[in-house]
């Protein structure tokens, strides 16, 4: 990657180096105009199941620089690939499985970006700041590698502004039916469930949905419903954002893709042209399928979470139902025609 004036570029951000991939752009504060870079490798990044505070950064070199100066990037010669997702949907499975080095490294869930989402939901211009950014995540770690880049679902109020942004490339989005979704919910922390609302609230902040809503869908009577309104408010996100995109953006079903996940992971790769070597690929989408994608020292597969829906059917159908029911009554006649053929 080169700036308009990469030494001056250089020097004002040392000892962070913008053409070094392994300083890596971790945190960034658009009201206090401050970047912070963290000095990564490709084992950090392959180990790490999210790019944020999560990640074991003790001992590592960081630094804190001002953000203007990245202004000046310009893109990388490859633009990232995208893997959009509505979350509950195997996407950092995906993601995992298209992290094959050195042929490409999957970036997943970067703290950036879900900074500029946040920022952006609070009503901040963010749009000098999303291509520089883009182009700091999109640098190779191999000569002729590439780049994918899996957002967190709650940066989709961003997603139609991050690919007009990247003209030349192309995106996966992966999402789940609603039953689906709201029986995932369910294996989750109380305090998890508690953030239900906040999120349906934050999608739909994002979209047009709202308008079209009765006032019984925006106070749902419990997380499970909830669930269900930020599904619908989602979905209507997808269905701009792949109006917006045509040929660019695939949009996948994890119903679907999670029963032949190997082809699905050839497929996805020539769809986002990453040139992976289709024997190793297939190889990586093996192991990777039979471990939990956030959790690889666990063993996981299709057949296991099967079997966990199956029993979270069985001892909360009572409560899926119900949601499902004020869904159906209050929220899903307001969906629009390209939101309810996502799946088509």
């Amino acid at each position: 990657m080169t700036a308009a004036d990469p030494h001056s570029l250089a020097a004002a951000l040392a000892p962070a180096d913008p053409a070094d991939a392994s300083w890596f752009p971790f945190d960034v504060d658009v009201k206090g105009g401050r970047l912070q870079w963290l000095r990564v490798d490709e084992t950090l990044i392959a180990e790490s199941a999210f790019l944020d505070p999560r990640m074991p950064t003790a001992g590592r070199p960081q630094a804190l620089t001002a953000l203007a100066p990245v202004a000046g990037l310009l893109p990388p010669d490859a633009a990232p690939a995208w893997l959009w997702h509505t979350s509950f949907c195997g996407s950092t499975l995906l993601a995992r499985i298209l992290h094959l080095a050195p042929h490409s490294v999957a970036l997943r869930e970067p703290l950036v970006l879900r900074r500029l989402s946040d920022a952006a939901d609070a009503g901040l211009d963010v749009a000098p700041w999303l291509p520089p950014l883009i182009a700091l995540l999109a640098r190779p770690w191999q000569p002729a590698g590439r780049v994918v880049v899996k957002p967190t679902h709650a940066a989709l109020n961003l997603a139609r502004h991050a690919m007009a942004a990247t003209p030349e490339a192309r995106a996966l989005l992966i999402t789940s039916p609603l039953e689906d979704f709201v029986i995932s919910h369910l294996k989750k922390s109380a305090d998890t469930l508690a953030k239900i609302p906040q999120l349906a609230e934050r999608a739909l902040r994002a979209g047009d949905l709202p308008r079209r809503l009765p006032a019984e869908a925006l106070q749902p009577p419990s997380a499970l419903a909830a669930a269900a309104l930020q599904w619908a408010a989602q979905r209507e996100l997808v269905a701009a954002l792949r109006a917006q995109c045509g040929a660019r953006l695939r949009v996948l079903d994890w119903a679907r893709l999670r029963e032949g996940i190997e082809d699905g992971a050839v497929e996805a790769a020539g769809f986002l042209g990453l040139g992976l070597p289709e024997r190793a690929l297939r190889a990586h989408a093996r192991a990777c399928a039979g471990v939990h994608a956030k959790a690889p020292a666990r063993r996981y597969d299709t057949a296991t979470l099967r079997e966990e829906n199956a029993w979270l059917r069985t001892q909360h159908g009572a409560a899926v139902s119900e949601a499902l029911r004020w869904a159906e009554r209050h929220v899903l006649p307001a969906l629009s025609p390209g939101a309810l053929r996502l799946d088509a």
